[in-house]
């Protein structure tokens, strides 16, 4: 099968929705090409020459039209978001992109977008529903999966015991309502073999064992993650975060780390048999704090993260991808009369 894949680099998670599934599905055969970074996205004459076109969150009029006019060539067209963006919140970089006076506008492109593609995909069920009140005719949920390098990271040997944050910028408003700021100072006080170590989000901890790296590269996630020693993800309960994938856990589990997180949206139901524990808002400190001085226990999670990772990759599930392209070319075919 001929595909293209539409994406922006600099989204956060076109990796796990674009690049990771066009990289899966040449090892399976296909043919692929996507956007450099620096061209347009949307080139009409090249990709009509593809049978499924995937479009990972392009919005708005133009987009639409270059899909209506894809579709009018015989060209199957999947469209694919990830993040609740009817919902931002106000700490999020592109909040004033979506919401305030736009919000409305954004709300009536989603619709029109997923009442005209052909297949809609989506790594969050909270998501999906919303798709499909919106007129989506086809929507798929298809999680975010690890590239096969990820799991079986070896932990850099350390002294101390370090609690690692992925935290991208919106994770302030986690930050803020769960006060996790004043927890962190007080194990870190109570604690003199622990580090911190935020990446994305800087903390403001005024402490020579917290670290802040504010950018790493995705190919370089594993390394950094074996860093450290527990792996932590705190969601407030807001709209947003109910609509969010559970991939964080997913590379903590791939590193090897034991994890805690809130019991919010793509967490929820998660627990031991993938490595990791349930918090409440008001439990952060205990639970941390238990986790610290318990070697036998984070040795305990991490071996069951370490085992349910392995079936997290995206070789051990391109299939749910091929599907969505196969089912998107027949709908293709139908249009056009060539069933």
């Amino acid at each position: 099968m001929r595909l293209s894949y539409v994406t922006d680099p600099r989204a956060n998670n076109s990796n796990y929705r674009s690049y990771q599934p066009a990289q899966a599905v040449v090892e399976k055969g296909h043919s692929v090409e996507w956007n450099r970074e620096g061209e347009l996205p949307f080139s009409p004459a090249r990709l009509a020459g593809a049978e499924v076109v995937h479009v990972h969150r392009y919005l708005g009029r133009d987009a639409l039209s270059v899909v209506q006019r894809l579709q009018a060539r015989g060209v199957g067209v999947v469209w694919d978001n990830d993040d609740d963006i009817a919902n931002i919140p106000r700490s999020n970089p592109n909040y004033s992109k979506y919401s305030g006076a736009r919000r409305p506008a954004v709300v009536r492109a989603i619709e029109a977008m997923v009442q005209t593609v052909d297949v809609v995909t989506t790594p969050s069920a909270v998501l999906a529903e919303r798709f499909r009140e919106s007129g989506a005719a086809d929507v798929r949920v298809i999680e975010n999966y690890l590239p096969d390098r990820f799991p079986g990271q070896k932990a850099i040997a350390h002294d101390g015991v370090t609690i690692i944050w992925l935290a991208a910028l919106e994770h302030q408003v986690d930050y803020q309502r769960l006060r996790l700021h004043d927890t962190l100072l007080r194990l870190l006080d109570a604690h003199p073999q622990l580090r911190v170590l935020s990446v994305g989000l800087g903390l403001g901890l005024k402490s020579d064992r917290y670290e802040h790296v504010a950018h790493v590269d995705f190919a370089d996630l594993p390394r950094v993650l074996a860093r450290a020693d527990i792996g932590i993800a705190p969601l407030a309960e807001i709209p947003w975060n109910e609509a969010k994938s559970n991939v964080k856990l997913k590379e903590y589990a791939a590193a090897g780390l034991p994890w805690l997180a809130s019991p919010i949206g793509p967490y929820a139901g998660m627990g031991e048999s993938q490595g990791g524990l349930l918090v409440p808002d008001d439990g952060w400190h205990d639970a941390l704090d238990r986790m610290i001085g318990n070697a036998r226990a984070r040795k305990k999670l991490a071996k069951r993260a370490a085992k349910w990772v392995k079936g997290e990759t995206i070789s051990k599930h391109v299939g749910e991808w091929e599907a969505v392209y196969r089912d998107a070319a027949a709908a293709a075919s139908r249009r056009s009369g060539r069933a």
